[in-house]
């Protein structure tokens, strides 16, 4: 393999992850825990007619069975220790691994205290000093390097890639205040239903890679980022995280120090509204052509927009979201069928 970092023909090394797993990890574990290869979460993808559920390889078979109503199948179990989100197998040797963990230890002990487990009560942006803005810009940058490198949906221009890579592999953390780089972060608190007795809690923060450019857009649990190659762009709300009177004074362009914005966790929870509430509706948009091309199939007809409302409100009384899985879905519309037309 050539690994994508240091560009030499080395042994890769296997499940390591491209988005850091210390920042994700608390919303894709179960129970929010922060044990490797302990995450159990839903994927809902706009695009998709299936909601995949997904498990890593030392989740509780308890929870397991629980959620699924039945034990996991030896297919899954494989995929639980082959196929785990933001994560490769097949990129990054051992040696440009350490690389990526020196980048990550530094961020961990200088910036991350500045914000989880702090009083962000009132405080609506946190400026880094020189040294760690410098830190941060490296981290953050970090992030979209190797998702570029790994996940086709986010694409960086040949010049910036390269200028990246050759920081990332010297670990310089300077130089690099020519990046429009805007970060947000989404103060989490925990519910106060939270049902966990010790202090773990998944925090339902959203962990996904955003398909557009200028910006590209991460969101990373608590941290969001976004980073522009071109300032000609028109404003990107970005379910409610950007506003339009201050958007351009957290760019951190050409300054020496970087303003993290810092949004309140009332306002986290108005985001991810608006986050799920966007990707529901192209995902009842792509059920509504879903049950269209079943019931032309079915009854050699097209459905009345009556006839696909009403299957669209029964589909989305049921909160159970197992009825959206690649093995229920097409049994399910068949039921339906059955339920209420003759054939």
């Amino acid at each position: 393999m050539i690994c994508k970092l240091c560009l030499q023909d080395k042994k890769p090394k296997s499940n390591t992850h491209y988005l850091s797993d210390f920042i994700i990890k608390t919303a894709l574990n179960e129970d929010g825990v922060t044990t490797r290869g302990k995450g159990m979460y839903w994927e809902i993808n706009s695009r998709k007619l299936t909601v995949d559920f997904k498990f890593q390889q030392q989740a509780s078979p308890k929870a397991l069975e629980n959620l699924l109503k039945r034990k996991t199948t030896a297919k899954e179990n494989i995929d639980a220790e082959t196929n785990i989100d933001f994560t490769v197998s097949d990129s990054f040797c051992k040696e440009c691994e350490d690389i990526f963990t020196k980048i990550e230890t530094e961020f961990v002990s200088k910036i991350i205290p500045k914000f989880r487990n702090s009083n962000l009560k009132n405080v609506r942006e946190k400026i880094l000093n020189e040294k760690e803005s410098r830190i941060a810009r490296l981290f953050f940058l970090l992030q979209f390097w190797r998702t570029s490198q790994c996940d086709s949906g986010l694409n960086l221009s040949t010049q910036l890639n390269e200028k990246l890579r050759t920081k990332i592999l010297a670990i310089d953390n300077t130089g690099l205040e020519d990046i429009p780089l805007s970060t947000t972060y989404l103060e989490t608190i925990r519910d106060p239903d939270d049902r966990n007795n010790d202090n773990s809690y998944k925090t339902l923060n959203v962990v996904s890679v955003q398909e557009r450019s200028d910006p590209s857009a991460i969101i990373m649990n608590d941290f969001v980022i976004q980073l522009y190659e071109n300032l000609q762009f028109p404003f990107f709300h970005f379910y409610g995280i950007n506003n339009l009177d201050d958007y351009e004074d957290y760019l951190n362009y050409n300054q020496p120090i970087i303003k993290i914005k810092v949004l309140s966790n009332e306002r986290r929870k108005g985001i991810l509204r608006a986050y799920f509430s966007q990707a529901a509706k192209l995902f009842i948009g792509n059920h509504a052509l879903f049950f269209l091309d079943n019931f032309t199939q079915q009854y050699k007809k097209l459905p009345s927009n009556h006839q696909i409302e009403h299957y669209l409100r029964y589909i989305s009384k049921n909160n159970d979201l197992m009825k959206f899985s690649k093995e229920n879905l097409v049994p399910n519309i068949l039921k339906y069928f059955k339920r209420f037309y003759k054939y």
